[in-house]
């Protein structure tokens, strides 16, 4: 028995130690494990600098404000050369747009959206580059959300690096806030903008049996600042107005014609993401001639349609 005793006491020791040093180290590691750590999709309700993500990758969604950051790795996408959204979206980026709704909604500032194209991208749509129309888009997306359009700017940036995957286009969109006091002088003169849209409308000449519109680069400039316009003044409309020549004895064909050259007008433009709600057309017939009737050449300038702003 007595041969024992320091067996047992060499195992009791043993324990003793084992113990201890799992007390010392491994505690702990396992405390530090168990600790919850945050996501790489980021709230915080304090000012915080941008995360390593959107850091790392400049395509990922990113929206601050002087009193939330958000950020995660989801963002609008495109096909490439086109600007209509690819739908559904992520649920992060949902969770998102709500943060930006209720920033919005405290009336502090607005909310500036960047769409990113590049150059070599087509752009069949009607506003002057890819980067406005996809801006357009997300706008549009973003008043279906409940975010006041008032609210909202929209602008473009090229991005010649821009994240492609096969034809699809992926977090070709930036957001910036910008506060109401930089806003404040920023204003623009919206009395002279629609003063010059009636004094000098987008004028449409169409051939017969011509199925699509084909707006030049200045034409293009022009509708888009009428477009602003509409964003920006509560109940704006854009106006569309078909005209005719004055081909004898056929009033009620004239009249026609001019109403389904106006139509044909608004459904290119809601094609393009403006919202049929802000479209009033109508038609005047040969009434409201430009031009000499007797003449060819002068029947063709009078066959029209005029956009302005109502």
């Amino acid at each position: 028995m007595s041969k024992k005793i320091p067996y047992y006491f060499g195992i009791i020791i043993t324990m003793l130690l084992g113990s201890w040093l799992y007390v010392m180290y491994c505690c702990p590691c396992c405390s530090e494990e168990t600790i919850p750590t945050k996501p790489e999709t980021t709230i915080s309700n304090v000012n915080t600098k941008k995360t390593t993500l959107t850091e790392s990758n400049p395509f990922a969604f990113h929206f601050s404000t002087p009193d939330i950051t958000y950020s995660c790795i989801d963002n609008f996408n495109f096909k490439s050369s086109n600007f209509a959204l690819l739908l559904p979206i992520a649920d992060s980026l949902g969770l998102g747009i709500a943060l930006m709704k209720e920033a919005v909604e405290k009336g502090e500032g607005k909310l500036k959206l960047f769409g990113l194209y590049q150059d070599n991208e087509s752009n069949t749509s009607i506003f002057p580059n890819l980067g406005l129309a996809r801006a357009n888009a997300v706008k549009n997306y973003l008043v279906s959300q409940g975010i006041a359009e008032k609210n909202i700017e929209i602008s473009e940036l090229v991005e010649e690096n821009l994240n492609f995957d096969n034809d699809t286009v992926f977090g070709a969109m930036r957001f910036e806030w910008i506060p109401n006091k930089i806003l404040g002088n920023a204003t623009k003169n919206w009395a002279e903008i629609k003063k010059n849209s009636k004094a000098n409308p987008l004028t449409l000449y169409f051939e017969t049996g011509q199925s699509t519109i084909s707006l030049t680069q200045q034409q293009k400039k022009q509708f888009a600042e009428i477009v602003d316009y509409i964003n920006h003044v509560e109940g704006a409309k854009i106006s569309i107005t078909g005209h005719s020549d004055n081909d004898p004895g056929v009033r009620h064909t004239n009249q026609y014609y001019s109403e389904q050259r106006a139509q044909f007008a608004k459904a290119y433009f809601v094609s393009n993401g403006i919202p049929e709600n802000k479209i009033e057309v109508s038609g005047k017939g040969e009434l409201q001639p430009i031009a000499d009737n007797s003449t060819e050449v002068g029947r063709a300038k009078n066959r029209r349609t005029e956009i302005t702003i109502k």
